[in-house]
């Protein structure tokens, strides 16, 4: 590759600037330099740390390209991404340390750039840098497709209306009056010949088209880039008297070095000749399930989504980790990344991805990440970023890199656990969710537990999968009761075929190739694909070459008939009283907090409070991880050593589905829709072990109906319509896991009959699809197009979601306070409630150390939506414990781990007031309310 050093650049050149000290200094750092920079910047990504598989992804992106042809692209894009620096509307801009300022307009003045008359006939805010450099290139006669990702390089594209700023618009910004035009002119063509000289070509005309897929791509990678390159820790500033400037080559070696990326991860093929359970996961005899995915790649051509529908404990996460293996070696990929649906069950992956990792064939450890809201609070992930490596079984596994730090980094890191919010956030109209899509191609994507997600959250998952389609990311789903039309849309959206243009058509890359289509993938209300309809179980769904494939697994052998009853609510006590006569362990799932503590309450006082188990999301997290390991230490696999007590009622809500893997002997439920009712169920008779006499028979006892009516919060979460349809459908007797498939797919096939057409189920029905719908046109709002109906990156960001609303925007949630719950002592101190910490008391006039900072961010709670209420309610409520925090606690916003976060300080009988609710925190029951106004009458 052609390399020029920046100090050959004329005078004018070299007077520009690309970054001031902020610092109260005279350094700073020449526009050649830092273009230079991120030059060397991008041959050392593209070279060292972009796998292959993007790197061919890219490739084919690029009209008529190579591998050579896709490298030089991207060096141009990075030689000349700061062009608009090279205006007068830049360099006029003030640091606000005013010598140096003086100096370099002085500097730039000498030079023979006019400035002095042009100072004050801006509007800056019209032409930043970023516009700038993309309307100069593209007016120059650079290709649209390419010089989009310069406008693009600071996080956001430009809409249409924005490209109307040009240079006929704002003379002055770009070049000045007709006098100094010329002289802008030069400097600025001085620059684009650099960049075409250091990629190797002769002008602007060779450039080649991208197709979207590429542009975004790119843009990733030139904001990485632009990032490492613009880090003085990196790359440091120069004085301002040096009259040399750097060569760029060595600041490039020598930042690398001080950032240690690691090479890309290559998976290798020993798994098609080693035992690869029994070597990654210590599996004698590997289940079914997990053969069976590890056969059927082995012949596929062209990977693309694999789709894993298995029973509840049948080891889909080791297959699916197998499969990750081998999908990164069959698609060059550097990382996976693993989507679970609460920061709960991505806090239990994480350990399980650690062991994984430390058994891989690799002789480097693995960059590896904890991504959600609280990560920075899991103890396993903290002891690994504070030490320099895991070490498992004598091998150093895994480490965390600093550099992949935040929020908007850490999904760059190679081997990633988080939330499904990090996925769904790939297809949110958010600033820099080009990195989250470099992150998501390097890697194979894991998405788990795919039945959890809602309408509001499908829609984005949707639009992301259609995106890691377009990068040919391999992905693998999973789901113990994955509804028919879920499977359909998950693979439809992948290939393409799922978004539904409204008055536009699809826009056609002029060299993308034609698609043969698939025959089985045509598809009507009456005639869907036999893909769509199969109602084999275990299934796997699977692409190859873009067909459709599936493959029927076989069963272990082992099936469990599980019989079902009803429950009125006042016979749950009587009911439990006598199947727990000789003892047992039962679970009760039920769908909202507050009928879980009200429940609670009851079965405490006829059973003893040391029965009686409460879990759900309404405790502080040390409270609610102390219960979560007091369960599955109690009602966890077997272990020698492990004790089951001999009578335990524990009662939850819908956190008991997928965060533990705990084991009841008999079950008391909510009726819930039926694949999350299976879900339950899942946790009746999990393992094999001795049960009590009366519970020798898994039995499920179903409540929250009555007179064919549903408890009230029920039909608030689920709609009735999903009810209904599960309470006719649901049998006497379950077999599982040979009926999970019928009950399903015949709950959510609309148009299978299940019950007679009754006003009542015809109106809930409505209800339910326009529910739907409106989910959907929410969604609509803030989710980026499809990739299918783009042609470049202009406009694609046009409604931006801010970065601290980007995970709530992907959820269907209403607005709420997470509050840090301290208390107010006797003697009037601030302290930890009596039983966290022992109750500390922590100065309240002082910023407080970091650990005690740490410990008391850990201490949170979300306020219940019934006493944050309305936006205006939830705006007055936030005012109220801003007024509180800043009369009492202003001295905490100086801690990093407490900025931003509001105290509610309870008294000493650990109740507050805020508007016209009452709350109070208990350790056995988590936050309750009541309406003041309630207890007056009273």
């Amino acid at each position: 590759m052609i390399r020029i050093n920046s100090s050959l650049f004329s005078p004018q050149a070299r007077s520009l600037w690309a970054k001031k000290s902020r610092n109260g200094d005279l350094l700073w750092l020449p526009l050649p330099v830092h273009l230079s920079d991120t030059a060397e910047v991008a041959i050392k990504l593209w070279r060292r740390w972009v796998p292959d598989g993007v790197k061919r992804r890219i490739i084919s992106g690029v009209r008529y390209g190579t591998e050579e042809d896709a490298e030089r692209i991207f060096i141009f894009l990075a030689t000349v991404h700061d062009l608009g620096k090279a205006t007068p509307a830049f360099a006029t801009k003030e640091c606000g340390y005013r010598e140096l300022d003086e100096q370099i307009l002085e500097r730039i003045i000498l030079s023979g750039l006019p400035l002095e008359t042009l100072r004050g006939n801006m509007d800056r805010s019209r032409t930043p840098h970023a516009l700038a450099s993309q309307i100069l290139l593209q007016s120059a006669g650079c290709p649209a497709s390419v010089a989009v990702i310069l406008g693009a390089h600071h996080g956001k594209p430009p809409d249409i209306r924005m490209l109307e700023y040009d240079a006929d618009r704002y003379p002055q910004n770009y070049h000045g009056d007709t006098t100094s035009k010329p002289v802008w002119q030069t400097v600025q063509q001085e620059f684009v010949d650099y960049a075409l000289y250091r990629s190797g070509y002769a002008s602007l005309s060779e450039l080649p088209e991208l197709d979207v897929a590429a542009q975004v791509l790119l843009s990733g990678l030139l904001v990485m880039a632009d990032w490492i390159s613009s880090d003085s820790n990196l790359f440091p500033y120069m004085r301002l008297a040096d009259p040399v400037l750097p060569d760029s080559k060595k600041r490039a070696d020598a930042a690398w070095a001080k950032l240690e990326f690691n090479l890309p991860w290559e998976a290798g093929n020993h798994w098609m000749s080693g035992d690869l359970y029994k070597e990654r996961f210590k599996l004698e005899s590997p289940r079914p399930i997990q053969l069976a995915i590890k056969q059927l790649l082995n012949q596929v051509q062209t990977p693309g989504i694999v789709v894993i529908e298995a029973p509840m404990g049948e080891g889909k996460t080791e297959a699916a980790l197998a499969a990750a293996e081998i999908l990164a070696d069959m698609t060059k990929r550097r990382g996976v990344f693993f989507a679970l649906p609460t920061q709960a069950t991505s806090d239990g992956i994480f350990p399980r991805m650690l062991d994984w990792i430390s058994h891989l064939d690799s002789e480097d450890p693995q960059s590896v990440r904890l991504v959600h809201g609280k990560a920075h609070h899991n103890e396993t992930f903290r002891n690994l970023a504070y030490a320099s490596n895991i070490d498992v079984d004598g091998e150093i596994g895994a480490y965390v890199h600093e550099w992949f730090t935040g929020r908007k980094r850490a999904i760059l890191d190679d081997f990633v656990a988080g939330t499904i919010d990090q996925l769904l956030m790939a297809a949110l109209k958010q600033k820099h969710v080009m990195l989250r899509h470099l992150g998501l191609a390097n890697k194979v994507v894991i998405i788990d537990e795919c039945h959890a997600y809602d309408a509001y959250m499908n829609c984005y998952l949707e639009r992301t999968l259609n995106w890691l389609g377009m990068y040919e990311v391999p992905v693998i789903v999973m789901s113990a009761t994955l509804p028919g039309e879920k499977r359909q849309m998950i693979v439809d959206a992948y290939c393409g075929r799922s978004f539904r243009p409204v008055n536009s058509r699809k826009v056609k890359n002029p060299f993308e190739p034609a698609s043969n289509g698939d025959a089985n993938s045509v598809r009507d209300a009456d005639h869907k694909p036999k893909w769509v309809v199969n109602r084999s179980y275990p299934l796997i769904t699977y692409t190859d070459r873009g067909e459709v494939k599936q493959a029927a697994v076989p069963s272990t052998g082992s099936s469990k008939l599980v019989q079902i009853g009803y429950l009125e609510d006042e016979a749950i006590m009587e009911k439990l009283t006598e199947l727990l006569d000789d003892g047992g362990c039962a679970g009760i799932i039920v769908n909202s907090v507050k009928r879980s503590q009200a429940i609670a309450r009851l079965l405490r006082q006829a059973f003893g409070e040391e029965t009686v188990q409460l879990i759900h999301s309404r405790f502080l997290t040390p409270d609610r991880i102390a219960y979560e390991q007091k369960l599955l230490k109690e009602l966890g696999k077997p272990q020698a050593g492990r004790m089951r007590p001999d009578c335990r009622i524990v009662v939850g809500t819908q956190v008991l589905e997928q965060s533990l893997d705990i084991d009841f002997d008999v079950l008391i439920t909510d009726l819930c829709p039926m694949d999350l009712l299976l879900q339950r169920i899942g946790r009746l008779h999990r393992h094999e072990r001795p049960r009590p006499l009366r519970l020798l028979t898994a039995m499920c006892w179903v409540t929250g109906v009555r007179d064919g009516k549903f408890e009230d919060a029920s039909a608030a979460i689920y709609g009735e319509y999903l009810l209904m349809r599960t309470l006719t459908r649901l049998p006497a007797q379950i077999r599982l896991p040979e009926d999970i498939p019928e009950l399903v797919q015949d709950v959510y096939d609309d148009n299978r009959p299940l019950m007679p057409e009754t006003e009542a189920y015809r109106q809930a029905r409505n209800k339910h699809h326009q529910l739907l719908e409106h989910k959907r046109n929410r969604a609509e709002a803030f989710r980026m197009q499809a990739p299918g109906l783009m042609k470049d990156m202009i406009g694609w960001l046009d409604t931006d979601v801010s970065d601290q609303h980007g995970e709530a925007s992907v959820r269907d949630t209403e607005d709420s306070i997470e509050v840090v719950l301290v208390r107010r002592t006797a003697s009037g101190q601030i302290a930890f409630l009596p039983w966290i910490h022992d109750g500390m008391a922590i100065d309240r006039y002082r910023e407080p150390p970091e650990d005690t900072a740490r410990k008391l961010a850990r201490c949170t709670v979300r306020l219940p939506v019934a006493v944050t209420g309305s936006h205006r309610r939830l705006d007055e409520t936030i005012r109220q414990l801003e007024l509180l925090n800043m009369e009492h606690l202003a001295a905490w916003q100086q801690s990093p781990w407490l900025k931003g976060q509001l105290c509610l300080i309870l008294d000493e009988q650990l109740t507050a007031e805020i508007g016209n609710y009452r709350i109070s925190y208990h350790k056995d029951y988590g936050l309750e309310y009541s309406a003041k106004e309630v207890e007056q009458r009273e």
